[in-house]
């Protein structure tokens, strides 16, 4: 009878430590695998955005177009940790350089002019690209699903705006003989001065993923995430940021 509750002992020990994070590591039943904690490695993400609110442009200190809706999109790379604080439930943060591109459409200011003695109202469109880099530092949670690999994790990002540059452009739309000082029907607006992105912005964070295990000790971690348009990123306008990303991260346990 001893024997069998020593056995049954070590099982239940074996298994607590085994299962610590919810992986089921082992190399062999005679080669027990300590399940560490304590993660690191890199992580990467691409993301889909959708901008919405209004960045004014202002022309010799005259207002000549709002940019209402924009499109674009952003890349990151980085550093990621992550600590399992119970098999189900574990925090993580990471540190990522991310670049961004963004391009607003708007109609520009309609004007009279006269062609071969006909008056005429000249229709312009205003064209935005917006390049802008950032230092994200994201840190939260995430709670495996009904036991599985699968887990859902809320995220909020805090990030840094290093440096922006602006495109701005002014295109003819109508009529189709008309054409700028410089004989072209599209000109760079160099005169032409932006409402600005904040320096700093929070970016709340929601997202499905899966921990796919590579080797004992090490995993990757695919996910699906949606960045909620919260906060307002413009400095002197209103505007908001939905993001779909999807990233990846490769750990491999430390401790």
């Amino acid at each position: 009878m001893k024997p069998l509750i020593y056995t049954l002992f070590f099982l239940v020990v074996g298994f607590g430590k085994m299962f610590t994070q919810g992986f089921d590591w082992e190399i062999s039943p005679r080669l027990p695998f300590a399940i560490p904690k304590f993660y690191a490695g890199i992580s990467s993400n691409a993301s889909k955005n959708y901008l919405n609110g209004s960045l004014t442009l202002y022309e010799n200190y005259f207002s000549c177009a709002k940019f209402n809706i924009g499109s674009g999109k952003s890349n990151s790379f980085g550093f990621k940790a992550e600590y399992w604080y119970k098999p189900e439930i574990a925090f993580n943060a990471s540190i990522l350089y991310q670049l961004n591109k963004a391009n607003f459409v708007a109609d520009g200011d309609s004007f009279p002019v006269q062609i071969k003695g006909i008056p005429k109202i000249v229709k312009v469109e205003n064209e935005l690209s917006m390049n802008y880099n950032c230092v994200v530092v994201d840190f939260g949670a995430k709670y495996r699903l009904a036991s599985t690999n699968f887990y859902a994790a809320f995220n909020l990002e805090l990030g840094v705006k290093l440096s922006s540059q602006y495109d701005l452009y002014e295109q003819v739309k109508s009529p189709p003989e008309y054409h700028f000082i410089d004989n072209t029907q599209r000109r760079k607006l160099v005169d032409g001065k932006l409402s600005d992105l904040t320096l700093l912005f929070i970016i709340p964070k929601i997202s499905i993923g899966y921990d796919a295990t590579i080797f004992p000790g090490i995993y990757a971690s695919p996910n699906v995430a949606v960045q909620l348009p919260l906060f307002n990123l413009s400095r002197e306008g209103n505007l908001r940021l939905f993001s779909i990303l999807l990233s990846i991260s490769f750990m491999r346990g430390i401790w």
